[in-house]
């Protein structure tokens, strides 16, 4: 999970929202080109990323169903108040399918049912005060490390306690999310593995691992020329360490 950095509301959101205030999530995307514009700007607002466990969003191909939907970080089916959640931008995020249907595109990876994650595990939970919300996340430091052997992920204590962000909390999150399932492990060991690929053949070459954490981190920590970050950015920013901080730092990253 990484810093969300929210845009302005998309227009037609804003115009539905205060035409039809009382209305649900799905009267409102009952609209294409509503539902669109809102899925394009949280795609857009993420990088292409969701926004629990940061795998890529792919858009449907052909037969194949996109590993995408809308998620409520709030439970839109809250009714203790008369709050609507269902139309709230700040409740609004973009996450996969969790690994629960069998007909996303690279669903020989995607689809591990019943090893789910994200919010197929949270469902209408009100977890609110339990895990980390991605809007409220801090830029730096990364609050989770991972580890390249088995892909693994857990709260980085003293990166929390230097954010004043409650361990527990973040260890809570990955538990409860299921950030560290079987199917996310084993996505994110290959790209892990890559990088110290890349960097044992450039220490080979003659860099120091510091001057190859810097080339690595200008080549890969980057977004690509649609706006999207690579896929599990957090892993990748874990494993270049503080070349990977000064880099975004330079790029002033907000999330």
């Amino acid at each position: 999970m990484k810093k969300i950095q929210k845009s302005t509301e998309p227009e037609k959101l804003t115009q539905y929202r205060q035409s039809s205030p009382t209305n649900t999530w799905k009267q409102c995307t009952g609209d294409k080109d509503r539902k669109v514009q809102i899925q394009n700007q949280l795609k857009l607002d993420q990088g292409g990323l969701c926004a629990y466990c940061e795998i890529d969003l792919r858009p449907a191909n052909g037969e194949d169903a996109a590993d995408f939907r809308v998620e409520h970080f709030h439970p839109k089916s809250d009714l203790s108040t008369q709050h609507n959640w269902h139309l709230d931008w700040q409740n609004l995020l973009a996450c996969c399918h969790g690994g629960s249907r069998s007909d996303v595109v690279d669903f020989t990876s995607r689809h591990t049912s019943p090893d789910h994650s994200c919010d197929v595990p949270k469902g209408q939970n009100d977890w609110d005060n339990i895990i980390l919300n991605p809007l409220h996340l801090p830029a730096f430091p990364c609050l989770f490390k991972f580890n390249r052997t088995d892909g693994s992920i857990s709260a980085n204590v003293t990166h929390c306690q230097q954010a004043g962000v409650d361990e527990g909390k973040a260890q809570a999150t990955i538990d409860n999310l299921r950030l560290d399932s079987t199917r996310l492990r084993n996505l994110r060991k290959p790209v892990l593995d890559e990088l110290n690929s890349q960097l044992r053949s450039m220490v080979s070459a003659g860099y120091s691992v510091e001057e190859a954490r810097i080339r690595l981190t200008k080549t890969e920590l980057k977004k690509d020329d649609h706006g999207n970050w690579p896929a599990f950015f957090s892993a990748i920013r874990s494993y270049l360490g503080s070349a990977a901080e000064q880099q975004l730092n330079t790029i002033n990253y907000k999330g």
